[in-house]
């Protein structure tokens, strides 16, 4: 079956590549032509038959495929479809194609932090982490454990992994302590523009929230230097607006009965205003403001370590172990007040 139209077409070829030879006229080419083009015929229907049956679908396809090939090239497209295509299609396979072997790629030597609902740590194991763990990884996650920390307790933390040799966890404290910032600082702007359109009634509200959110700031050492005296003149400026001090002198103060009896509602401005004179450096003002404090109704137990600061940065060293003996309030233990509280009662 497949012998024939090989002979045929390998005979009608060489009967046209004789008459090439023998003439060259006109009718001879047109019959040489011919020749040729019953060889394509022959041939493709025989190397149509040495193709593999997946490849022999849709024949006429595949056998106009064929026949093109071997009419454009008269003999190098009989010899080129023998060794390429047909060989090539009717090799078997080697081993080697069936001996592949899959290999998995591996994990990136980096993987994002595990991110828990709550703390895994305390203060102070996230403080000693950020401090002693020799893997950068784990401080990476101390760092992202403060997330749900306050402010101030975190500020400890971040102001460590700042100066961390790592740049991720360097950069993850700066941009967490950044965030911080940029949120009180946004609900500050937001609250000053708005302020002009409040109702004189709900105007004290809004300066007094303004005051803590600034002292907020300044109290979480979010902010440094120069832009912490700013945020620092802002608490004060709006506190003094909700004590109606704005145009008094700092002499009002002075009359903590008076004062307090006309303002008893802001008793905690009072104390607000007195622990913002006290970062400011009036010492004098802060103790009066407190005393206000106290007269409107605040716990002695909340100002005696206020009162305490007062005295020792007034080189009052008695008075501030006599209010630390006072205070009742024992802090827990680790913290800063505990601490000074044993120093001081030594």
């Amino acid at each position: 079956m497949i012998r024939l139209p090989m002979l045929l077409g390998l005979a009608a070829e060489a009967l046209a590549a004789l008459l090439l030879w023998w003439s060259a006229g006109y009718w001879i080419v047109f019959a040489a032509v011919i020749l040729h083009a019953v060889s394509s015929y022959y041939l493709a229907q025989g190397f149509w038959q040495l193709l593999p049956r997946r490849y022999k679908l849709p024949a006429r396809r595949t056998l106009s495929l064929l026949f093109i090939i071997l009419l454009i090239l008269p003999v190098l497209g009989a010899l080129g479809l023998l060794w390429s295509v047909i060989g090539a299609l009717r090799r078997p396979r080697g081993r080697a194609s069936h001996n592949v072997k899959i290999v998995v790629l591996p994990e990136l030597p980096f993987s994002p932090p595990v991110i828990f609902p709550v703390p895994p740590y305390s203060l102070g194991a996230l403080r000693q982490i950020v401090h002693f763990a020799g893997r950068p990884l784990k401080r990476l996650k101390a760092v992202m454990a403060t997330r749900h920390m306050p402010s101030r307790e975190a500020m400890g933390v971040w102001s460590k992994a700042t100066r961390d040799p790592v740049d991720d966890v360097r950069l993850l404290a700066y941009a967490m302590k950044d965030d911080s910032e940029k949120k009180l600082a946004d609900r500050i702007l937001a609250l000053t523009g708005a302020l002009p359109d409040v109702p004189v009634r709900m105007r004290n509200g809004y300066h007094k929230t303004i005051a803590a959110l600034c002292w907020e700031l300044v109290y979480h050492r979010l902010v440094q230097g120069a832009v912490r005296q700013h945020w620092l003149q802002t608490a004060r400026h709006h506190i003094e607006r909700v004590l109606d001090l704005s145009d008094a002198a700092p002499a009002a103060l002075a009359v903590p009965a008076m004062i307090a009896t006309s303002t008893a509602p802001d008793a905690d401005s009072w104390l607000l205003y007195g622990r913002i004179l006290l970062d400011s450096g009036d010492l004098a003002a802060a103790r009066r403001a407190f005393a206000n404090a106290q007269a409107g109704g605040i716990d002695e137990q909340k100002i005696l370590p206020w009162l305490a600061e007062i005295a020792f940065n007034e080189r009052k060293f008695m008075e501030v172990r006599r209010h630390l003996a006072t205070l009742g309030r024992p802090g827990e233990k680790g913290r800063d007040l505990a601490q000074v509280k044993v120093w001081w009662a030594r």
